[in-house]
């Protein structure tokens, strides 16, 4: 009897999905160490109309 192949995920996709997982970690990390730098970044929130 013949082993049966199994279906490995082609290398470019586990690349990509790693990569998404490395990019969360450091944002976090990132996050974490350095929050000044997140300051800074709209988080869109409502905003008064001025009144012209």
């Amino acid at each position: 009897m013949e082993p049966k192949k199994k279906n490995k995920p082609n290398s470019l996709v586990i690349i990509l999905f790693s990569l998404v997982i490395l990019m969360v970690i450091i944002y976090f990390i990132l996050v974490m160490f350095f929050p000044a730098v997140f300051e800074q970044m709209n988080t869109g929130e409502i905003q008064p109309v001025p009144n012209k």
